[in-house]
Order: C-alpha cells, then structure tokens, then sequence
C-alpha cells in the first residue's frame, strides 16, 4: 500500500467520525440544549453542519483526489 492511498484512508476515517460526530452532538444539542434554548433547532443544525460536514466534505474530497492521484501512476 502506498503512502498516498494510506494518506486517503486516514482522510475516509476522519470523514467518518466527522459524521458519527454530528450524530452525536446534534443528538445532545435537541435533548439538552433545546428545551432551554431561545433559538429555533434549524439554527443548531446549521451550526453544526458548518462545524462538522463541511470539514467531512472536505476530507472527502481530499481523498477522492489523492486516490485518483494514485491510481494513475
């Protein structure tokens, strides 16, 4: 295995506990931050996709590319 595509699947784990991550804290902000909270669950989701999907979309990304990158050699 090379050094790149081993580069991309550290990058698929990330993306994936990114994800599991979201779950979780969103999971966290409706059962014990909502029911106290002023602002409305769209605005927590929101801020929870900025902090944590985008990054997922950007470790995607990354290894997608570094794995073409790869196979091409």
């Amino acid at each position: 295995m090379s050094k790149r595509r081993a580069i991309a699947a550290i990058l698929y784990v990330i993306a994936v506990l990114f994800v599991i991550g979201f779950g979780i804290l969103l999971w966290k902000d409706y059962t014990v931050h909502y029911p106290y909270g002023s602002a409305p669950f769209y605005l927590y989701v929101i801020e929870r996709t900025i902090e944590l999907l985008v990054p997922t979309v950007l470790c995607l990304t990354a290894g997608i590319a570094i794995k073409r990158r790869s196979t091409k050699k």
